[in-house]
């Protein structure tokens, strides 16, 4: 039986203003559509902090210093490969240019709307109010 197993390395990130507010993403990728928080991949020869700061760099052109909240990790079975994205948390005093695809939301918007795939059950652990960890099978 084979110990190696692929894993693509993610991350996310909750970027919260001095107004209490949350800044989120409205993709329209297929592969997950809707509110959700800014994030990526990590490349190789990055560390998770580095594609943590590159990503929130290059998608809201905030330059700020995450905090690790937790992980979430599940069987990609379409690739037939395992995830594990790191959940990072941010709080910024920096404005940003507001559109349709990346704008900031009270709390209860977020907790009131749909969010994109399993955000809402990541969505404790970024706010601290769950276990550190998430795993779907």
């Amino acid at each position: 039986m084979a110990r190696t197993l692929a894993i693509e390395l993610t991350m996310m990130c909750l970027i919260k203003n001095t107004q209490g507010q949350y800044l989120i993403q409205n993709r329209t990728k297929s592969d997950w559509p809707g509110w959700t928080f800014p994030g990526g991949h990590v490349e190789k020869d990055e560390s998770i902090m580095a594609a943590t700061i590159r990503e929130l760099k290059e998608e809201t052109g905030l330059s700020v210093q995450p905090i690790l909240a937790g992980t979430a990790e599940w069987n990609n079975h379409t690739k037939e490969t395992r995830e594990l994205a790191f959940l990072f948390t941010a709080e910024t005093h920096e404005t940003i240019n507001q559109s349709a695809e990346l704008f900031w939301v009270t709390k209860e918007e977020l907790l009131t709307h749909q969010l994109a795939g399993t955000l809402s059950d990541l969505l404790p652990i970024f706010l601290g109010e769950l276990d550190t960890i998430y795993f779907e099978v």
